[in-house]
Order: structure tokens, then sequence, then C-alpha cells
């Protein structure tokens, strides 16, 4: 939600247009994708699923906690704007946490499946994974567009994209782009700008919760489970 479209939107009207300074956000804050991949086995090893999520949900609230502190109250400056990315980051901590948990317990109902039904069907359960990708992509798009005709920025990013437009066929002078630019980012309401920063934080943070206390509640298939339902597939072959 935040890379499809929201959080570049926001850095533009907040920090201005120049300098890549998106480029910095997305970057550190996709970072946290590499660094949970990394740790996550370990994390495992150490921690029951429901726990872990738990601990990463902490991390997730202090990072939108963070982002709409320094968007909120903090002037838009550097030392703001480094707050927001690092907050980013751990946002994006907890929420491929819970992706990472939550595709490991779908791929663990194969088992499941077999143990009740005495059947397996990997390639059902393995193409649920790019469904929700897709599906989740989509639900961006529409979540983004939304909230572009919520808060009115649409005129802006479309007066941009005509800018960036006429750049790239020549009719306009790179340094008159950045100019116009930094004239439309100027006329942006702080209440449009805030107004971004609030979807893109409390709304994800709104659907992680409901996703954490859905899985606490009904998913049943925990470590010691699993492996009882696995040793005794196992014992079943065995006979």
């Amino acid at each position: 939600f935040i890379v499809g479209g929201i959080g570049s939107t926001y850095v533009y009207f907040t920090y201005g247009y120049r300098g890549g300074l998106y480029s910095l956000f997305s970057t550190i804050g996709l970072s946290a994708s590499g660094i949970l991949l990394i740790a996550y086995p370990w994390l495992s090893s150490k921690w029951h699923r429901k726990t872990i999520m738990k601990g990463f949900g902490a991390v997730m609230a202090a990072g939108f906690a963070m982002m709409l502190a320094a968007g909120l109250i903090m002037p838009a400056a550097m030392t703001s704007f480094w707050i927001t990315t690092i907050g980013y980051m751990l946002a994006q901590l907890g929420m491929n946490c819970y992706y990472v948990i939550m595709m490991l317990s779908i791929i663990n109902t194969v088992e499941y499946n077999e143990y009740k039904n005495g059947t397996r069907v990997e390639a059902i359960v393995a193409s649920i994974r790019p469904f929700f990708t897709k599906m989740g992509g989509a639900l961006c798009v529409l979540l983004t567009t939304v909230s572009y005709l919520i808060f009115g920025v649409t005129d802006y990013t479309n007066q941009i994209s005509a800018l960036e437009q006429a750049a790239n066929m020549g009719t306009l002078t790179e340094a008159d782009k950045l100019a116009q630019i930094d004239a439309v980012i100027t006329s942006v309401e702080s209440s449009q700008s805030h107004g971004l920063l609030l979807m893109m934080c409390v709304l994800p943070f709104i659907m992680m919760v409901c996703a954490y206390f859905l899985y606490k509640k009904h998913y049943r298939l925990d470590e010691e489970e699993y492996e009882r339902i696995v040793n005794e597939i196992a014992a079943k072959k065995t006979e």
C-alpha cells in the first residue's frame, strides 16, 4: 500500500521532489524484507510463531507511531524524513513477519489435509501465494485511488505527471520542470499530506491487527500439533 503510490506522493508533498528522497525511503524500508528472511530461521528456533507475531506486532506499531509523530508533530526537515524512513523500516519488519508466517502456515496445511483426508494437494496450496500477491496488488491500487480521491490530491499528481511527460518529450527543460513541480507541491495543503500519512499508517496497522487476532483465534495448527501430525503420517507409512 505504501509502496503502491501513497508513500511516494506523501514523500514528494512533504519533503520535495528533488534529491531522490523517495528512493532512500523505499530502499531502506524494503531492506526489512532481507533482514527478516535472514533472521527468521533463528527466530523460529527460539519462539513459537504466535509469540513472534506478537513481538513483531509491537515493532510494527512502534514504526507506524514514529511515522505519525514525524509527519504530524515535527517540521518537514531531514530529521523528520529519517525518522519517517526508520519508522517505515520497522513497520515493514512487522508486516513482512506476518506475511512469512501466514505463508508458512498455509503450506503446513498440506500435511493436515493428508492427515485428515489421505491426500496431498501441494499444487493447490502453493498456488494460493501468487493469488494472494495479485489480489493484494489490486487492493493496493484500489485503496490508493480511493485515498487520492478522498483527500483531493489527484489534480496535483496529474499536474506532476503532465510536467514529467512534457520534459520527456523535450518541450520543457529539466530546470523548468522542477521549478513548476515545486510550485505544484507548494500549493498542496498540509491537511492533504497529513491525510495521506494517516491512510498509509492507520489502515495497514488496523488490517495487521485484525490478521493477528484472526490467526491467534482460528489457526490451530501450531508447531506441536504440526509435529504430531507429521509423526502420525510417517508412522502410518511404515506400517
